[in-house]
């Protein structure tokens, strides 16, 4: 090559054999910065190639790629137009969804759901306590959000059909960044762990039009391994009245124990049948809530 061609198009680049990967990745992520959000999956791969070189004593997990908070937001809007079946999600603070999202974000999801996609959440009981928490889920069952509350829910994560994941990079701490999840097996173990959550969890208070309905719910609650806390969060009344009407309740049945309690209600029609206990295994009734 002349001098010419050398100024016209640049020193010849080095092969890829000889080439330091280090640099090979470098420059593939700062090409891919300059693309739409659309590759923004591409880049969180380079991203994690890149700190497995670093640390050469890292093994790689197929299917699993870290996300930042920015790159997060982006994905999750291609992926709720992009993927098909239900969307779970699991959410455990106040601040609502399982990755931080814009007006925009918000809106187009909400948009997925008003057209029809069916999306299941679960929240943290702990959402009750702050109203502006309350009425973003009722901005989402409005347009069709399926909802129900659990006490000590232990994580965030949003299945996107049986196809991805988007969880919390770290187990229970939603400060942290987030991986996006391909793995057919582990896709499927996210999606059996939110079902048996879902199966345990409650739906969203509702107004009551009379004394036998609280106390049929409260003595359900009570069933299913609620402490009182976590009761008059759940039913918003104060913990001095659950403790009064579970005391009037003992006294009209008869029970020196909440244990005998529960069996006299099902014995006299108050209750059909005890249910599972609502906590699972590392969760801890009424904990106090995280936030960001």
């Amino acid at each position: 090559m002349s001098s010419k061609d050398v100024a016209r198009h640049g020193a010849p680049r080095a092969s890829l054999v000889d080439e330091n990967p280090r640099e090979i990745l470098r420059r593939t992520l700062s090409n891919m910065q300059t693309r739409a959000t659309q590759d923004g999956i591409e880049l969180a791969e380079a991203r994690h190639a890149l700190a497995r070189l670093g640390d050469p004593g890292q093994q790689a997990v197929s299917g699993v790629a870290r996300l930042t908070r920015e790159v997060a937001s982006s994905l999750i809007h291609d992926l709720a137009g992009s993927t098909t079946g239900a969307m779970r999600q699991l959410i455990m603070t106040e601040d609502v969804g399982a990755a931080v999202m814009d007006q925009d974000m918000d809106a187009y999801t909400r948009e997925v759901v008003a057209g029809g996609r069916e999306m299941m959440s679960v929240y943290d009981s702990s959402l009750l306590e702050h109203p502006d928490a309350v009425a973003h889920a009722l901005a989402y069952r409005t347009v069709g959000e399926l909802q129900r509350l659990a006490d000590g829910v232990s994580t965030e994560f949003l299945c996107f059909g049986t196809e991805a994941v988007v969880c919390v990079e770290t187990w229970g701490d939603p400060a942290s960044d987030y991986v996006l999840v391909r793995d057919p097996m582990l896709v499927s173990l996210f999606v059996s762990y939110f079902d048996e959550v879902w199966s345990r969890a409650l739906p969203f208070p509702s107004s009551r039009s009379g004394d036998d309905d609280e106390d049929e719910q409260l003595l359900d609650l009570l069933a299913r391994g609620f402490k009182d806390e976590a009761i008059a969060r759940y039913l918003g009344w104060s913990l001095r009245t659950v403790r009064r009407r579970v005391a009037r309740l003992m006294e009209e049945l008869g029970a020196r124990t909440r244990f005998q309690l529960g069996a006299q209600a099902v014995r006299s029609g108050r209750m059909a049948g005890a249910p599972r206990a609502n906590a699972l295994p590392g969760a801890r009734l009424g904990r106090p809530a995280h936030s960001r």
